[in-house]
């Protein structure tokens, strides 16, 4: 009993000097760690304020805490903190931004369906600014999904008829680069004819070496079957000819997925620019 009692005084010996300091203090502490960029140390001190905030009038720093996470890396506790910052935010503007800071958590998470489920949520953009950041994040997120129609249809909200015509123009091409290089199509020229998917990806050296791999396996099992026994050439062409062969056209569709990655990166950098440039005029 005690010890009990000694534990409890011993507490209440830390916890009563925090409570006798200016709260305001420790949160212009927490604010200037915060722009030195220390974020560690600017968590800490905005989480006794919070504690220590009976009366709520630092609920500001829930909107913080989430950014220190964000800038962290930390994206599922940014998400919470942005979710208690909506919550106790009363002014509609800084609500819809935090709302989107939480769309820019999900871009973060590669879960652009996530993202866009919050972007429906969002209430009329309160000014044009704001719309066009909800256009902006929208259009991300169909992109992402590859759903390029409704993200062309976004993007160009942000544009003039110019820009519309040229973000058509990027769209258009890509459309056409997709369907070159479809995964499907690279991979059934590489079934029809070892090598030929690769080679038409623009992969020459993979192309070759799987045309003369497989070639060079299906000699052996001719020269084989003569020289020994039929049954020998096919035990020889079953245990390797499939296996290279099999390979062959699988690294063929995987080539194309790359290519259409990279392309998609192109494109997408091409996009912002456009983008960034017309907003930049207006």
């Amino acid at each position: 009993m005690r010890k009990i009692l000694y534990i409890l005084l011993f507490n209440l010996t830390l916890f009563y000097p925090l409570k006798a300091q200016d709260i305001h203090q420790i949160r212009m502490f927490g604010d200037e760690q915060f722009r030195n960029g220390d974020y560690r140390l600017a968590l800490k001190e905005y989480q006794r304020v919070l504690l220590f905030d009976n009366e709520r009038i630092y609920n500001d720093l829930y909107s913080k805490i989430a950014s220190i996470h964000y800038y962290s890396s930390e994206y599922d506790h940014a998400l919470r903190y942005f979710d208690y910052a909506i919550i106790t935010e009363i002014n509609d503007s800084l609500r819809f931004e935090l709302m989107l800071n939480k769309a820019l958590c999900y871009f973060k998470m590669n879960n652009y369906m996530a993202a866009l489920n919050e972007l429906f949520d969002l209430p009329d953009p309160p000014g044009r600014f704001l719309q066009n950041r909800k256009n902006l994040y929208m259009g991300i997120c169909y992109f992402g999904m590859n759903d390029y129609k409704n993200s062309e249809g976004c993007f160009s909200a942000l544009l003039d008829s110019y820009g519309v015509s040229e973000i058509k123009d990027i769209f258009n091409d890509f459309g056409r680069f997709n369907k070159k290089f479809r995964p499907g199509k690279i991979e059934l020229m590489s079934m029809l004819l070892p090598g030929l998917g690769q080679i038409y990806a623009g992969e020459i050296p993979d192309g070759l070496n799987s045309f003369l791999l497989i070639s060079g396996v299906s000699f052996y099992s001719l020269v084989t079957a003569v020289n020994y026994a039929v049954i020998d050439g096919l035990l020889v062409l079953s245990s390797w000819f499939y296996r290279y062969y099999s390979g062959g056209f699988t690294n063929a569709s995987d080539l194309a997925h790359k290519k259409l990655h990279r392309k998609k990166e192109e494109v997408y950098s091409e996009i912002l620019a456009l983008i960034e440039l017309h907003q930049l005029k207006q």
